[in-house]
């Protein structure tokens, strides 16, 4: 192997991290690839997708919580149920820019730009600058990354915010000072106001600092450093301690959603993803998850229930079932592993499948998890050497492993460690062509080998995500715009992956009556009782009645759900 594949130890003006000429113009080669990248995104779907003004699901809500805080309206809700970052981000965003979405995706392109910035210096600061500019391209290809640059998502603030961490960790880690680690710690803060998953992270990290600063360094200025790096962790999080305080009267750090979060992660329905709960009330946002998951707790425990009562709830509910069948949840648990290093991207909220019809970027041989992961596998391997400097990124690649393991997967909850494993393969790729110029057949072998698992991992069949709730929130969404002959085309599409959705069916029979098609829309509808009954849905059944009886065409009179 070549000596610049190794981290030297020192900063020399020779030290293979440091920009030279031809990498400092390929870095920024890159970086203008990225923001051309996402700036065609980003007019393709201002040109196309119907989601582009309006907000999905989460969207939505963050926009409406954005609005109330510019009306001073912060604690309207209570108890926080969400990370408040991105509703006090859209906020500033719609302060500086004018109240519609489109402006936070613009900025977004910035946003997704620095963090592609951030990975090559992470990737330059833990190996060199080759590896830098391989993992620089990674992210500037990804698919996903850019996919979500044009959504509403938290996910755009977690991973510009975990990489700047992570660079300042780095960075405090070789050079410490009480401004850097009270910096990194700020960094962190923010990450947490986004997602708590954070927090985990921050543990483990004052507990590195500790160990590798009090191994070279007087314990008093350890003790100053943490001290530091504890102080910039809580400074933004404990107003929002307060403010749930203030609300409830009780001790809740952030917010209230670990209890159902653990139990939709962990119990008979369950399959390692996001999948909607049997409670009473439907789950279509988060503000409804909430307030099912309240109303169930509460019939069941009698009485009505504190925030923290409620997650208390449902937390014992998931370790019931961990109880009563361990066998299940220890498979259960395995498959979420499996998942984790898979390039099924499991989506909740938005598919990328959808928006590539709407996104000629999305549409270009980007890269994808497949790619990503065994050259990451290779450099983590070819790496372990330098254990040590390298703590932090095993740290956050643990964090956000051990939580997809705890409560279910989502692409984009695991967005955040793939900018690691996009440093790791920077390395890995770096090892396999110094290998290969070399003929250093026999070193090759085993990295090969970890290379050819990994991609055999992460190609295995783990299921599909079917596209019918994509098509049908699509549809919503041309309904929405009075765009009826695209809404129904996406409700039949919807029908088609899913025949007996009755949601799909209900809105189709809407959209018939909308144009006037009577036959049609009473065809619809009568296919809305037959599942209704089927399914015992009697708000449905109520509906489908009263509307064949609106269109002259009283119905069978099969049994009331």
């Amino acid at each position: 192997m070549s000596k610049e594949s190794v981290t030297p130890e020192t900063t020399e003006p020779g030290d293979p991290r440091r920009w030279n000429r031809a990498s400092a113009l390929g870095f920024g080669a890159l970086l203008v690839a990225a923001a051309v990248l996402r700036l065609g995104h980003f007019w393709a779907i201002g040109t196309h997708d119907p989601f582009y003004e309006i907000p999905s699901v989460d969207g939505q809500l963050y926009d409406a919580w954005a609005k109330k805080l510019l009306e001073g309206d912060p604690l309207s809700d209570g108890v926080l149920f969400l990370g408040p970052l991105y509703a006090y981000f859209m906020a500033g965003v719609y302060a500086v820019f004018g109240s519609s979405p489109a402006t936070v995706k613009g900025v977004q392109v910035v946003l997704g730009t620095a963090s592609v910035a951030l990975v090559g210096l992470v990737a330059r600061e833990t190996f060199d600058r080759r590896a830098a500019l391989v993992a620089t391209g990674c992210a500037a290809f990804y698919a996903m990354l850019i996919f979500y640059g044009g959504t509403l998502m938290v996910v755009n603030l977690q991973v510009p915010l975990v990489l700047a961490a992570l660079w300042l960790a780095l960075r405090a880690l070789r050079d410490p000072t009480a401004w850097r680690w009270f910096a990194c710690g700020l960094v962190l803060s923010l990450s947490a106001l986004a997602r708590q998953t954070t927090l985990l992270f921050s543990a483990g990290l004052g507990v590195w600092l500790c160990l590798e600063l009090g191994r070279r360094l007087p314990w008093e200025r350890v003790a100053g450093y943490a001290a530091a790096f504890a102080a910039g962790v809580f400074l933004l999080i404990l107003p929002f301690t307060w403010q749930n305080y203030q609300a409830s009267g009780e001790f809740l750090l952030l917010n209230s959603t670990s209890g159902p979060n653990l139990y939709m992660g962990n119990n008979a329905r369950s399959d390692g993803t996001w999948v909607r709960p049997s409670i009473a009330a439907r789950v279509d946002n988060p503000i409804a998850m909430r307030d099912a998951f309240r109303a169930a707790a509460e019939r069941e425990a009698g009485r009505p229930l504190s925030a923290s009562e409620v997650s208390r709830f449902w937390s014992d509910q998931a370790w019931g079932f961990i109880r009563e069948d361990p066998g299940r949840w220890l498979r259960l648990e395995a498959r979420k592993l499996l998942l984790f290093w898979n390039a099924r991207e499991v989506w909740n909220n938005r598919s990328i499948e959808i928006s590539r019809d709407f996104s000629w970027v999305l549409r270009l041989p980007l890269l994808s998890y497949a790619w990503i992961l065994p050259f990451a596998v290779v450099g983590l391997g070819v790496t372990w050497r330098q254990a040590r400097t390298l703590v932090p990124l095993y740290g956050l690649l643990a964090t956000y492993l051990s939580t997809a393991l705890i409560f279910f997967v989502l692409s984009r909850y695991r967005m955040p460690a793939l900018p690691v494993l996009m440093v790791f393969a920077g390395a890995g790729a770096v090892a396999l062509y110094d290998g290969l110029r070399a003929q250093e057949w026999r070193r090759l072998a085993l990295p090969a080998l970890g290379a050819v698992t990994a991609l055999a991992i992460a190609l295995l069949p783990m299921g599909k995500d079917s596209l019918h709730m994509a098509h049908y929130n699509l549809g919503n969404k041309y309904a929405d715009l009075d765009r009826t002959d695209e809404a129904i085309a996406s409700f039949e599409r919807s029908i088609a992956l899913r025949p007996r959705f009755i949601s799909s069916h209900n809105n189709l029979a809407i959209a018939y009556e909308k144009q006037e098609r009577n036959e049609d829309a009473i065809a619809a509808w009568n296919r809305v009782l037959e599942l209704s009954v089927e399914q015992r849905d009697r708000r449905r059944y109520v509906r489908a009645v009263r509307h064949l009886t609106l269109l002259g065409a009283p119905p069978p009179p099969p049994q009331a759900p």
